[in-house]
């Protein structure tokens, strides 16, 4: 081709414009196909629990278990160290005394970091009534605004638990849910 000021015309690929006007296409692709290789290999999401209808076919059981423990009167304050690493719990009400119970920390999404762990006994048995004290140990909590907390017998007849909101200091109260209150601010 000739221009009138016979000047050759250039072929379009070695003009700027076509490649700055396919640019912008070009790097939306690459990025979401960067994207793409994000979401599938490094946000796999964990379901707290991954069978609904299973859980609630169970609400049952569940509401059985609140009802034994306030039925045997059975609440607990829990007290987390500053480093979120360990807990003292204070049971109080009628506690088998050679029960195994356990301590539950449960996040509210990510079912990843739930820690189960099985509470130490401090002392001798106590009189039932009385507050008998135990002791865990647990790897440090993930920072978090809060955490559902369980105590549970192995045995699965009783529980008591609540929510630990963090920015409300390092103790909270455990009782059977269908009684449980909001607590007042510290």
């Amino acid at each position: 081709m000739i221009l009138s000021n016979n000047r050759k015309a250039r072929p379009w690929y070695r003009e700027p414009w076509p490649w700055l006007l396919a640019a912008g296409p070009i790097i939306v692709v690459f990025a979401a196909l960067y994207t793409y290789h994000l979401a599938a290999n490094y946000n796999k999401p964990s379901m707290v629990t991954d069978d609904y209808y299973k859980e609630g076919k169970n609400i049952g059981l569940q509401l059985e278990r609140d009802q034994t423990a306030a039925t045997r009167g059975i609440r607990a304050q829990v007290l987390v160290n500053p480093d979120n690493d360990r807990a003292k719990v204070l049971l109080s009400g009628e506690i088998e005394p050679d029960s195994k119970l356990r301590l539950l920390w449960l996040h509210p999404a990510r079912s990843e970091h739930d820690q189960s762990v099985v509470l130490q006994r401090q002392g001798d048995a106590a009189p039932s009534g009385n507050q008998v004290e135990y002791t865990a140990v647990f790897k440090t909590l993930p920072s978090t605004h809060h955490w559902y907390v369980r105590v549970e017998d192995e045995a699965g007849q009783w529980r008591v638990q609540g929510r630990w909101d963090t920015n409300q200091g390092q103790s909270l109260t455990l009782q059977p849910m269908h009684q449980a209150a909001p607590q007042p601010a510290p």
